[in-house]
């Protein structure tokens, strides 16, 4: 009995090596195939996100009544500058110097701050702007959830990395015809951009939950009324009546010298149509037409 037994574990020992080495066989065909499948983008086994990614995006607009959006506007940026381009960056800014005849100037400012410090960072933009006169008139902020988009763009990045692999695997082995070889290069060629594409756009959302958009907008505004349209129109009702008077004077001198010379152009044409007799078909009918007396 111990020698059966003996002789039947080596026969499935056996038999399980063969099996092996038929599967390894087996594999290593299906390795040498250039047209590989690549895996889908949402394949079970990828690890899930964890937790919710969401990207902050904020807009604050401050109002100032006197010329001060560029000490104000200044000082918010050099302290953005000093945290540094990983807590605080600076996309891109405009600022205007308002000329004499300008009552309403809008500048703005576009950074990227770190999203776990956004309301900190807020609040010492907002006690700048206080400090600057400025009040503020609007503040808003928007959140978009990116998990979905973080989890294809994860799953998308190891579909491509598995197919990359997969495609060398066939390129280094030089096993199969000349064509079939050149073809597996083109498809690892094409895997890899479409692998960097892949990773571009994980970084950018990855950035977009890391970095929040902050737009900060400067109103400036001098005009009595404010921002109320009725206020402003009673406020430039008398630079309105000055423009129109101005107007009116231009035309009255621009006209002064046909005035002059055409009354009495036309004044001598009538003296002389009344002595030749020349009359005009409605003054004809003027003349000839005679009241009858009762």
């Amino acid at each position: 009995m111990r020698w059966r037994a003996v002789v039947l574990g080596a026969v499935l020992t056996l038999a399980a090596c063969g099996g092996g080495r038929e599967m390894q066989q087996q594999r290593s065909d299906a390795m040498m195939e250039y047209d590989v499948q690549e895996p889908p983008a949402g394949a079970p086994g990828a690890p899930p996100a964890s937790g919710s990614q969401v990207a902050y995006s904020y807009t604050v607009r401050y109002a100032f009544d006197r010329p001060g959006v560029a000490a104000v506007q200044g000082q918010q940026l050099a302290l953005c500058r000093k945290l540094g381009p990983t807590r605080c960056l600076v996309v891109s800014s405009t600022l205007n110097d308002p000329g004499s005849d300008e009552h309403v100037v809008t500048d703005e400012a576009v950074l990227l701050i770190d999203a776990r410090q956004a309301e900190a960072m807020m609040r010492r933009f907002d006690a700048i702007a206080d400090a600057g006169g400025a009040r503020r008139a609007l503040r808003s902020v928007e959140a978009e959830d990116v998990t979905r988009q973080m989890i294809d763009a994860e799953a998308a990045v190891r579909a491509k990395q598995a197919l990359a692999e997969r495609l060398l695997t066939i390129i280094r082995s030089g096993n199969g015809k000349v064509g079939e070889l050149v073809e597996a290069e083109q498809a690892y060629a094409k895997t890899n951009e479409e692998l960097e594409a892949a990773k571009a756009t994980r970084a950018t959302l990855a950035q977009r939950v890391a970095m929040s958009r902050l737009a900060i907008s400067y109103a400036f505004n001098d005009l009595p009324g404010g921002s109320s349209p009725v206020a402003a129109s009673i406020a430039t009702a008398g630079d309105t009546l000055s423009s129109s008077v101005a107007a009116l004077v231009t035309f009255l001198v621009a006209a002064l010298p046909w005035v002059v010379v055409g009354v009495p152009l036309l004044w001598g044409l009538r003296r002389i149509a009344r002595r030749h007799g020349w009359r005009l078909p409605w003054w004809r009918r003027n003349d000839a037409v005679v009241p009858e007396r009762e």
